[in-house]
């Protein structure tokens, strides 16, 4: 009747010990009652021959079915009928209660299974504000609400690794010798020292990986690193973001929603060199992009032939400054990737 009593046979040791819950019990209570199998016997047999026991009494009810019926034993019959519909239903019941018990144990968290994160520790922001962390090397951690981080105690030797789920900025502490490494979903972030957000969107399905300062390794979790695709890797540097969309398993590049100052250039630039009177677009073009590391292309060439009179150094985001710029010669920015292209009609050549 039955071809493989393992699942079952793992439920009967969880009950027989008192550790299944109140749907378990209450089918196994049941199954027990449907074939009359005595709550002596459920202490005193092993886990095997309870099973064992419990599935040859009912096959043994299913037996009597096949006797030709007389007029005595109609109403036996009708009972054994019922015992086997009960039976029936009670398999439906132990299978659900299996599969579901089954799919918990094997529940998926920060793209690894359960066993994976054994041994590590938990930090999870169940408050409605963003929650500050420390790990045992220094590095910050900031998790906004109902995100969670799983961690060692203590990083190892030869590399630092954690997990997790929502949304977490981390700041790294500088270690050349001792990688640190995010595992999010499908994507697995390698940084040696460097400022950066990581964020899930249930609705799109995708992780996002942003740079505030410093470089990172953002890769597909199931690429082999000696073998990986070049389309399987990217390295962002400040202000820099890439998104995996588990759809199509793709990364694509883009910029920050606010790009700031290199950390290298903050204290080097001075706010007055995006004050411009009479500068050449290609000049102020060249600045902004050694400020904020970008790249900026014109798609006209009669933009180079453009002068700017107009003061910047107000702006403390690279787009409120280009949508200054953009309106001060009637054109507009568009952004593909991480690349920003200037479009407009240009200019007349200078005489």
């Amino acid at each position: 009747m039955i071809k493989n009593l393992s699942g079952f046979l793992k439920l009967l040791n969880r009950y027989q010990n008192k550790q299944v819950d109140a749907d378990e019990k209450q089918a196994m209570d049941l199954w027990y009652d449907s074939i009359n199998f005595s709550e002596e016997n459920k202490s005193v047999l092993s886990e095997d021959q309870a099973g064992k026991a419990m599935w040859a009494a009912i096959e043994g009810k299913m037996d009597n079915n096949k006797k030709p019926a007389t007029h005595s034993d109609f109403r036996p019959r009708f009972r054994n009928m019922y015992i086997k519909l009960a039976a029936a239903c009670m398999l439906l019941v132990i299978g659900l209660v299996a599969y579901r018990t089954l799919s918990r144990e094997e529940q998926v968290i920060a793209g690894v299974r359960n066993e994976v994160l054994t041994g590590m520790q938990e930090a999870h922001n169940a408050g409605s504000k963003p929650m500050s962390f420390t790990l045992s090397d220094g590095s910050k951690a900031v998790l906004e609400p109902g995100a969670s981080l799983y961690y060692p105690v203590h990083f190892n030797a030869h590399e630092r690794t954690v997990f997790l789920k929502g949304d977490v900025f981390f700041e790294v502490a500088h270690d050349p010798s001792r990688p640190f490494f995010v595992h999010a979903n499908n994507i697995i972030t390698k940084v040696l020292g460097t400022s950066f957000t990581v964020r899930e969107n249930s609705k799109t399905k995708s992780i996002e990986v942003a740079v505030m300062t410093g470089v990172v390794e953002v890769r597909r979790a199931e690429a082999a690193e000696e073998n990986e695709l070049p389309e399987s890797k990217v390295v962002l540097t400040q202000n820099k973001k890439v998104t995996f969309f588990k759809e199509g398993e793709k990364l694509v590049t883009g910029l920050v929603e606010k790009p700031t100052l290199l950390k290298n250039n903050a204290l080097q630039i001075d706010r007055a060199e995006f004050n411009y009177a009479g500068a050449s677009l290609p000049d102020i073009v060249k600045i902004l992009e050694n400020a904020y590391g970008v790249k900026i292309l014109l798609q006209n060439e009669k933009l180079r032939n453009c002068n700017i009179n107009a003061d910047l150094s107000q702006e403390n985001t690279l787009f409120s400054q280009l949508e200054i710029l953009c309106e001060s010669i009637s054109a507009e920015y568009q952004l593909t990737g991480d690349t920003i292209t200037l479009v407009g009609p240009g200019c007349p050549p200078l005489k």
